[in-house]
């Protein structure tokens, strides 16, 4: 029912305050309970944690990277998404992302000649990509819905950072489920994907409405 306010009919959903969003923080966390769902239904499907299998401390390394990248990117994301946002929470997963780069590169590296290690083919790095995207699609569409529902519009930065965190933890579900040294095929496989996630991201900032 309207009300009349200074000779001015005011309709009855005019008159609620908009709805604060969420906490930064506390969206980042639902967005990672996301990403554990996900752990969930693939070891539902038989892809469950294996954590005793032999792999070199390079890749539990770069696992401890991917996942505190997926955290921090997220935690950025969705700081960026608030107006006036400082740009430093660009630089929030920077270390970490370097920590997963770099022993995910150190591991490649220290690999004994002529071992044949999963990954080495493009076969076997064609499924890591597969992978990888399949699981890294549904989280950047998650986070993605999370972001337009705090703003209609998300700067492009934000956006960025929400598809770090998506294949961020795409990598970490792949080295939970399937642990294993990096190959040099693998390894492109991981960079292709990354690629990948950040240019579906890209697209999406360029056709958001725009105020």
């Amino acid at each position: 029912m309207d009300r009349v306010r200074n000779g001015v009919s005011i309709g009855a959903s005019e008159t609620r305050p908009a709805k604060a969003p969420l906490p930064p923080g506390v969206r980042a966390i639902l967005w990672l309970d996301g990403v554990l769902l996900l752990a969930a239904a693939l070891a539902l499907a038989g892809m469950s944690p294996a954590l005793g299998k032999g792999a070199s401390a390079w890749t539990w390394i770069a696992l401890g990277g991917s996942i505190l990248t997926a955290g921090l990117a997220a935690l950025s994301a969705f700081e960026l998404s608030n107006p006036g946002a400082s740009r430093a929470w660009l630089w929030l997963p920077v270390p970490v992302l370097l920590l997963w780069v770099g022993a995910s590169g150190l591991g490649c590296l220290n690999l004994p000649q002529g071992t044949g290690v999963w990954g080495d083919t493009l076969a076997e790095a064609g499924k890591c990509l597969g992978f990888l995207l399949a699981v890294s699609a549904p989280l950047l569409a998650l986070i993605l819905f999370m972001l337009w529902r705090s703003a209609p519009v998300v700067r492009a930065r934000a956006l960025g950072m929400g598809a770090l965190a998506s294949a961020a933890a795409g990598a970490s579900l792949l080295a939970l489920v399937h642990p294993h040294d990096t190959a040099v095929l693998d390894l492109a496989a991981h960079g292709i994907a990354l690629a990948i996630v950040l240019a579906i991201s890209a697209s999406a900032a360029l056709f958001q409405p725009r105020t």
